[in-house]
């Protein structure tokens, strides 16, 4: 088994998983999220927006909502919206 480690560019999410030595399967299992959305939201294909989902993934990580979600990418997606 090959060794991740922490890259700048990574998602908040990417990096959370990686630091607590899990697979995107192994936390798509115990939380309940399906694991292509987990891809979506590591690929920064989606913005994480359901509130239940990124709940059960932050339960599992042992941390907050907004440590995985990323602001910065909110703004943006709201400006292009509007």
């Amino acid at each position: 088994m090959r060794k991740i480690t922490v890259k700048d560019d990574m998602t908040p999410l990417e990096k959370m998983i990686v630091e607590r030595g899990m697979s995107r399967t192994e936390l798509a299992k115990k939380s309940g999220v399906p694991l292509r959305t987990l891809e979506t939201w590591a690929h920064r294909q989606r913005i994480p927006t359901n509130v239940y989902q990124l709940y059960k993934v932050s339960q599992v990580l042992g941390c907050t909502i907004e440590d995985i979600i990323e602001p910065d990418l909110l703004e943006a997606a709201a400006t292009k919206q509007a």
